[in-house]
């Protein structure tokens, strides 16, 4: 659209000392005189460009020219750019990156936002080439509206065939998610993208059912249980990941204590066994002994 790439022009000039109509033609895929009737516009709109003839020439926007930033403090637009960067590192967009390029364009003239006190990074541990190309697959495959087809595998690590409409991606706790209509299951589901298998894109288009999505997280819906366990102080360099300070009892017989409910599955079963002999569960007993047996069975492994 025309709209869209004035703005752009004037974003780019305003990222650049001097830009060329040869520049800006080849950039936008126009003709020079487009370029030339753009600029004619742009002026009209009350933004000074100059334009200057010679070797060096080009277009700039003049000096004393800024795009008007009050709508937005400092430190919000700093968070604003912060937060956009952390997101671009998990995922890659045109789109995107056109923002953060206009948010740069007119941040503060007092600071940058590189001194902000935050750092975000959304993108999971490691961040495999195989990952992004799975989520940069589904997006197209969401944007053209294909039906998908996949091998899924299921915490119980039963494994099915499905073929679905996708919607959303999702990115929580670093983690990518697929939301769409499961042909097999005739419902809305969400599936975990590392356990999507054998990906393909069909040429089987399909028209969107809802524009209203409830993507929800369950929660298991085992009943929760209060787990007791005492820590090594060697341990503490990991405890952090999993359970607030606060919620940390520094106990003076050098020990770490802390309470927790959790719904019991074999997530809290691999969380305690990840510790090594660096955790003791007290209690519940019924815990307490699974431990021991799962231990156990590696022990005879070796």
């Amino acid at each position: 659209m025309k709209t869209d790439r004035l703005l752009s022009i004037v974003i780019m000039l305003l990222n650049r000392k001097r830009v060329t109509a040869k520049e800006l033609a080849a950039h936008f895929e126009v003709s020079i005189r487009t370029i030339q009737r753009d600029v004619e516009s742009i002026n009209m709109a009350g933004i000074p460009i100059a334009s200057y003839k010679g070797q060096y020439g080009g277009y700039e926007l003049l000096e004393n020219y800024r795009i008007d930033k009050h709508f937005l403090s400092n430190s919000e637009h700093n968070l604003l750019l912060t937060a956009l960067e952390g997101i671009s590192k998990a995922y890659e967009s045109k789109d995107l990156k056109n923002i953060i390029e206009k948010l740069t364009s007119i941040k503060s003239m007092e600071g940058s936002h590189h001194e902000n006190s935050i750092i975000m990074d959304f993108s999971p541990w490691g961040f495999p080439k195989s990952l992004k190309d799975k989520v940069d697959t589904l997006k197209k495959a969401i944007s053209d509206k294909k039906l998908i087809e996949f091998g899924y595998t299921d915490l119980k690590r039963n494994t099915t065939r499905r073929r679905l409409e996708p919607a959303i991606l999702v990115l929580k706790l670093n983690q990518w998610y697929l939301y769409g209509f499961c042909r097999l299951r005739q419902d809305f589901r969400l599936f975990k993208l590392t356990r999507i298998m054998d990906l393909t894109v069909t040429n089987e288009k399909f028209e969107t059912r809802t524009s209203d999505y409830k993507v929800e997280f369950d929660l298991p819906q085992e009943k929760a249980v209060k787990v007791r366990l005492k820590f090594d102080n060697r341990a503490l360099n990991r405890v952090d990941d999993y359970f607030e300070f606060e919620k940390l009892d520094f106990n003076d017989d050098g020990y770490i204590y802390t309470t927790v409910d959790y719904p019991e599955d074999e997530w809290v079963y691999s969380m305690i066994l990840s510790f090594g002999d660096y955790v003791e569960i007290i209690e519940p007993d019924h815990i307490r002994k699974m431990i021991k047996d799962k231990a156990k069975k590696v022990f005879e492994k070796y």
